[in-house]
C-alpha cells in the first residue's frame, strides 16, 4: 500500500492583492510549482495568502525565495 500525506501550508504576502494583474498572479504560481515538493498553489487575493499543497517536505527557503523571485515578500509563515 502508498500512503501520501499532503500539507497545506500558508504564507501572508506583500504585492498581492485584488488589483493584483494576471501576469503577476501566473509568475506566482509558475515559480511555487517548480519548487520540489510543492504540488498545488492557491492564492487568497483578498487576503494576500498564497498556500501551497506538499507532498512532502518543502525546504522554507526556497518557497520564499520563489515568492520573491515573483515580486513578492514573505511577511509571516
Amino acid at each position: 500500500m502508498i500512503t501520501v500525506a499532503y500539507s497545506l501550508v500558508t504564507y501572508h504576502v506583500s504585492g498581492l492583492s485584488t488589483k493584483s494583474c494576471e501576469h503577476c498572479l501566473a509568475s506566482i504560481r509558475s515559480e511555487l510549482i517548480l519548487v520540489p515538493g510543492v504540488v498545488g498553489v492557491d492564492l487568497n487575493l483578498e487576503e494576500s495568502k498564497v498556500s501551497i499543497l506538499t507532498d512532502g517536505p518543502v525546504d522554507d527557503s526556497r518557497v520564499k525565495d520563489a515568492i520573491a523571485a515573483a515580486g513578492c515578500d514573505v511577511l509571516n509563515s
